[in-house]
């Protein structure tokens, strides 16, 4: 790399070393995050504010509306696709007067659900037609990359129309078997709430919510799994019992018994997930929870008691549910991942 930086040759160079995140500062160096660990590299020196502001240019597509718009908000949250068609999330945001962006590195094509070593228990909800399914954990554990290759998956096997929701759109499909609409909230609708509503007369046999962020987008989702639609979305949550208590919390105290009813009533799967580093440290790996609504789990959700749902999917462990320090402990076994860099995840449960 050199002085005379420009966003492709950038990009370009952010996708040859595997980086998955980039940080371009004002007046600093340009940094890159490989296998989780985050380095500066001098050679990508951004000498002049003038450099950054043509950056954001490119990154804006010279589009001045946005341009302006980003320098009086402050902020701004956006996809950027390079021209290998490799697709980034923009998080644009000033910090001590001065410009910084983020660029996340999106997977330019669908992995294979084998290859993420996703539970097998996972293979049922390719033939499921209705009701919830969600996937949770925080920032950093791919959620999206598991998201896309279900959907891939159904879109070779199935023929439906699948609607999705999102801020911003990163991966495009192609259609196969099934036939995409993509929208991007603030772009193609006001908000997901009036996006939800609008799929009900849109033909969908699938939704796909990107994040389930307030009550009203909890409820109208809800509304529409319940009207024989499969419904995806995420949530930033933990673990199973937790996605639920989150869900529920969304809603005043005086309606969260009739939630929990309708919720244990709609919910399909939870997979929580984290990513763990490989054993040869070369890449990241997922260990995770999957929990499915079985009677006894429907009844527990009703009665409020929660605290019993994790001895049930230990219990339903050959039906395909499978408890997150199981996941790792078969993973470890296999020689994936080390023991030290999954138990500390672990050290304050109970």
């Amino acid at each position: 790399m050199s002085n005379e930086i420009n966003l492709e040759s950038l990009l370009a160079y952010a996708i040859k070393i595997s980086c998955s995140d980039i940080h371009i500062a004002e007046w600093d160096y340009t940094a890159f995050r490989v296998n989780w660990k985050l380095s500066k590299v001098k050679e990508a020196w951004i000498t002049e504010k003038d450099v950054l502001n043509k950056l954001t240019e490119e990154l804006f597509k010279n589009d001045k509306k946005k341009i302006d718009e980003f320098y009086n908000t402050k902020d701004a949250d956006f996809a950027y696709i390079a021209k290998d068609w490799t697709p980034f999330r923009v998080n644009g945001y000033h910090k001590l007067w001065k410009i910084w962006f983020v660029m996340r590195r999106i997977e330019r094509d669908a992995k294979k659900m084998e290859d993420l070593l996703l539970p097998k228990g996972l293979e049922k909800i390719l033939n499921a037609k209705q009701w919830l399914f969600l996937i949770t954990w925080p920032t950093w554990s791919w959620k999206s990359t598991t998201m896309v290759s279900i959907l891939d998956k159904i879109n070779e096997t199935r023929r439906e129309h699948i609607i999705t929701i999102e801020d911003p759109i990163e991966f495009i499909f192609s259609d196969k078997n099934s036939i995409f609409s993509q929208r991007e909230v603030w772009r193609d609708t006001d908000s997901f709430v009036s996006a939800i509503r609008a799929a009900m007369r849109e033909d969908p046999d699938i939704v796909m919510v990107w994040e389930m962020r307030d009550k009203e987008t909890v409820e109208a989702a809800m509304n529409l799994s319940e009207t024989w639609h499969l419904v995806f979305s995420t949530l930033h949550t933990s673990w199973s019992v937790q996605t639920i208590n989150r869900i529920i919390q969304f809603f005043n105290s005086d309606i969260q018994s009739q939630v929990r009813v309708r919720l244990a009533d709609t919910m399909l799967w939870v997979l929580s997930q984290r990513l763990i580093p490989r054993a040869d440290k070369k890449w990241r790996v997922w260990i995770h929870e999957l929990m499915y609504i079985t009677t006894w789990i429907k009844n527990l959700i009703k009665s409020g008691d929660l605290i019993q749902i994790n001895n049930n999917i230990e219990m339903w462990s050959k039906e395909g549910m499978i408890a997150m320090k199981s996941s790792a402990y078969k993973l470890e076994q296999e020689w994936i991942i080390n023991y030290d860099d999954y138990i500390w995840y672990f050290t304050n449960d109970d």
